[in-house]
């Protein structure tokens, strides 16, 4: 079964509807090359994501009809490796979290135990 799992693709990263053509299987790499070629290296995806951040989602969603026959799963995945392959699978490193010590309600929380598990 054939489908067009970059023309998806690219819908989900450029937000544009571009004729990528009709894939039997995805390819990675093949995937970037015809991102490329239709305009949209890893530097443009890259500033459109930038560029959508906290205002449009990002990946843009791509409806069932617009993934012909690639299930919903195997379209997440073959973003997620498209992603990791331009350098996008974070777009905001941000460092860990430095609190430490539980506030009164958290420390609450974590008391409350069943009435069955036992306290010693």
């Amino acid at each position: 079964m054939t489908a067009r799992w970059h023309r998806a693709l690219g819908l989900a990263l450029t937000g544009e509807t571009l004729e990528l053509g009709v894939q039997d299987a995805f390819d990675v790499d093949a995937a970037v090359a015809a991102l490329a070629a239709a305009g949209w290296d890893a530097e443009r995806v890259h500033d459109h994501a930038h560029q959508c951040a906290g205002s449009v989602p990002w990946p843009h969603p791509v409806a069932a009809h617009e993934r012909d026959g690639v299930g919903p799963a195997e379209f997440h995945a073959a973003i997620l490796r498209l992603r990791e392959r331009l350098g996008l699978s974070a777009l905001e490193v941000r460092p860990p979290s430095t609190r430490t010590r539980l506030d009164a309600d958290e420390r609450r929380l974590l008391a409350d135990v069943p009435p069955h598990f036992g306290r010693t």
